[in-house]
């Protein structure tokens, strides 16, 4: 039976696909290249926002993302994962040269030079039709929760000094709120709904409402009072949770 399609997550963004695929690194706009989902013959299928990959590996630095890292295929009814890229990727602290998985299972990987964009390891997921990867509500709250916070720390430090966003710092802000909403859709999927997973998804919401404000400079006095409150509330939060971040 053809395990199709596969969904590759890279830190709440999710891309679904049909196998052959390779994930590997393609040329980004600016500075950083960036990760991407592409056909064997290299034609770019899907660009993830929330990470970015190294390149220029030399000496003993060995933390570089190879244009083809991993093949993904469908073989003998399982799908196969290979690491064919110049450094290794690891899953759970081993490299690996290949893992096979079967009907509803996943694997949880660390690419060389895969990073999001404030500086931390990237979590990669693969899996196979209908499965999500088993974590704690808890953790679950808290990795959104934590990005709420990089998000609304960094708006709040915008308006404190009144100024309209640059084009750069509009951009960083729109990658961590994508993560930020995929970390929320997969909260919004579990069966347990409490209180916190609730105020999460109202931050979300409000944070898009603003989006349009922060191009153009022009936040209200009662957009900034609401931006300093859910700043000191998502604060409260994280130390009612005991997130660590």
């Amino acid at each position: 039976m053809a395990l199709t399609p596969v969904e590759i997550d890279a830190e709440g963004e999710r891309y679904q696909t049909t196998p052959p695929v390779v994930l590997g690194r393609t040329r980004g706009a600016g500075s950083q290249d960036a990760l991407a989902v592409k056909t064997p013959n290299g034609e770019v299928l899907h660009v993830f926002k929330g990470v970015y990959a190294r390149w220029g590996c030399a000496g003993s630095d060995i933390d570089c993302t190879s244009s083809t890292q991993l093949e993904i295929a469908v073989e003998g009814g399982a799908l196969v994962v290979r690491n064919v890229g110049k450094f290794p990727t690891y899953s759970q602290g081993q490299p690996i040269d290949k893992i096979a998985l079967g009907p509803g299972q996943w694997a949880e990987l660390t690419l060389p030079g895969v990073y999001t964009h404030d500086g931390k390891k990237a979590r990669i997921v693969i899996k196979t039709p209908g499965v999500a990867p088993v974590r704690s509500m808890s953790d679950a709250v808290c990795e959104a929760c934590c990005e709420a916070w990089r998000i609304i720390d960094q708006v709040y430090d915008f308006v404190k000094e009144v100024r309209a966003m640059t084009a750069k710092e509009l951009e960083d802000l729109e990658k961590l709120l994508h993560i930020f909403k995929g970390h929320v859709e997969a909260l919004e999927t579990m069966t347990a709904r409490p209180d916190a997973v609730k105020e999460l998804i109202s931050f979300r919401d409000y944070i898009e409402l603003l989006l349009p404000h922060l191009r153009r400079g022009d936040l209200s006095g009662d957009a900034v009072a609401k931006i300093t409150s859910m700043r000191h509330r998502v604060n409260k939060l994280r130390e009612e949770l005991a997130c660590r971040c």
